[in-house]
């Protein structure tokens, strides 16, 4: 039986000191001796680290308005240190549980427009934590000069908001002039270095672009970029990428699993796959990058996992039961220490899969005929599975696949997430004002007051605590597109 990841209320006395609703960064003013005066300070919750975190609290509900350009489907939530991050192709919203606000824009150009970008990534830059973040971006043309694609990759210090380094991928010579990068393949990332290296399709109105897709390769240490033609990335370790190469589709037979060296694009091993049809890097972990390979073979298809150890290039081949149905899908989830977890179908059943990643090999997996409800994985941390299953948010260990018991809590007094008003037809927001990216309106900070139904599975955890996306219910303000939840960890 599968327990349900408690989600504690907040009691009074945890937002006494919250500011209720001003946006301000942390900055105290002083009192006569020079001391700061922490009675008119806003501040947060009082802090508590779990490793890893089993429990958490909602201390606020951060409404996201209209940026500009529709982001209804272009939104993410993150959760670095402290910082709970709101991510758009707009850039980063974000507001630390210390009540420290900051903003960082995809671009101060005004001239440069952003198609796609990916979640907030944690990752170490010099050995402290920081936020990674990418964007694939267009540069409008002046004169007679035509716009050109550009990937902008950003670390940022997730405290202060401070840009510890960017690194710029200019397009022109890979595509020509008038085509850019367009999505966005899932991102892969050294965590230990912060080198990220993702896959990107390619935007062409004219056809005029001879590829159609390429991997962007960027380093916080040196504050560059690299392009790589014809691959997707899936797994970066040391300046090394292992990604997928070919073409998908029924009767495809040209897919590869190669090994690159990311600043040459020098391919160092190449591994077939004829029999695959649909090969697609799922991102990586700490030593191995992970693929989800599909093929149809006379009157049923074929699966595979693959994981690739990324600095030999050798590979583990995991074949799933042969299936009368494709199965796509597949995402991965690295706590980039010793294990990931994927959502999978198995034999035509929804299903999730286990990996020892200090081998590739598979340490646990079951589908629905295992006599379990099998969830569906939202995030990873230091060896704890975060999901959700029958509308429950629930924890697994990664390592074994078992349900974790979560800590008691009892619910205080006050409103609880199941309160206030859930999304109705013909309901209409109340018109409180519509907060925007950089008008530092960002919701009141200890205002709960936008949560409803039951508690959601984290989208990104960190040890301070947890976050989520919520659809605005008829208490947001009118034009809000998301409720960003904030959780505290509290066991």
């Amino acid at each position: 039986m599968l327990r349900p990841l408690i989600m504690a209320t907040v009691a009074a006395t945890l937002l006494a000191g919250c500011s209720g609703g001003d946006s301000k960064s942390t900055d105290q003013p002083s009192a006569s001796d020079g001391t700061p005066s922490a009675s008119s300070t806003p501040t947060g919750p009082d802090l508590a680290t779990f490793d890893p975190p089993k429990a958490f609290a909602p201390v606020s509900a951060l409404a996201q308005g209209n940026t500009g350009q529709s982001n209804m489907f272009s939104i993410a939530a993150g959760m670095v240190g402290e910082a709970s991050l709101y991510a758009l192709r707009s850039g980063l919203t974000a507001r630390t549980l210390s009540a420290n606000s900051w903003e960082v824009p995809a671009s101060d150009v005004p001239t440069t427009t952003t198609n796609d970008f990916i979640a907030p990534l944690a990752v170490q830059v010099n050995g402290k934590e920081a936020v990674a973040t990418a964007y694939t971006q267009i540069v409008q043309g002046s004169g007679t000069q035509k716009s050109h694609g550009q990937v902008t990759v950003q670390w940022i210090d997730p405290s202060e908001g401070d840009v510890l380094a960017t690194a710029v991928a200019d397009l022109s010579t890979l595509l020509g002039p008038g085509n850019s990068g367009a999505d966005f393949y899932r991102p892969a990332y050294d965590a230990a270095t912060g080198q990220i290296a993702v896959g990107v399709t390619v935007s062409s109105p004219d056809r005029s672009a001879k590829i159609r897709e390429f991997t962007v390769f960027a380093d916080p240490a040196t504050k560059k970029a690299t392009t790589i033609p014809d691959i997707r990335a899936a797994g970066v370790l040391n300046g090394t990428i292992v990604a997928a190469k070919g073409q998908v589709g029924e009767g495809v037979s040209t897919n590869q699993i190669v090994q690159v060296d990311a600043l040459t694009g020098a391919v160092k091993k190449t591994v077939p796959v004829p029999a695959i049809n649909y090969l697609s890097g799922q991102g990586s972990g700490g030593k191995h990058a992970y693929f989800t390979g599909t093929g149809y073979v006379k009157d049923h298809y074929i699966s595979s996992f693959y994981a690739v150890d990324i600095a030999t290039g050798a590979v583990v081949e995991s074949k799933l039961p042969d299936s009368k149905e494709r199965t796509d899908g597949g995402a991965c989830f690295s706590d980039h220490v010793a294990a990931v977890v994927c959502n999978r179908p198995i034999n035509g059943q929804k299903g999730i899969v286990g990996f020892d990643d200090s081998t590739g090999q598979v340490a646990w997996k079951y589908d629905a005929t295992a006599n379990r409800i099998v969830p569906e994985v939202t995030a990873i941390y230091n060896g704890m599975v975060y999901g959700t299953a029958d509308e429950q948010a629930i924890l697994l260990d990664a390592k074994t696949g078992q349900d974790v018991a979560v800590p008691s809590a009892t619910p205080s007094e006050g409103a609880t997430p199941t309160e206030g008003s859930t999304p109705t037809e013909g309901s209409t927001p109340t018109d409180s004002g519509a907060p925007t990216y950089g008008s530092g309106n960002l919701g009141g900070w200890g205002d709960t007051s936008l949560i409803y139904g039951e508690p959601k599975s984290p989208a990104m955890v960190s040890k301070y605590g947890s976050v989520y996306l919520l659809d605005p219910g008829n208490k947001a303000p009118r034009n809000t597109e998301k409720v960003l939840v904030v959780s505290k960890a509290v066991g």
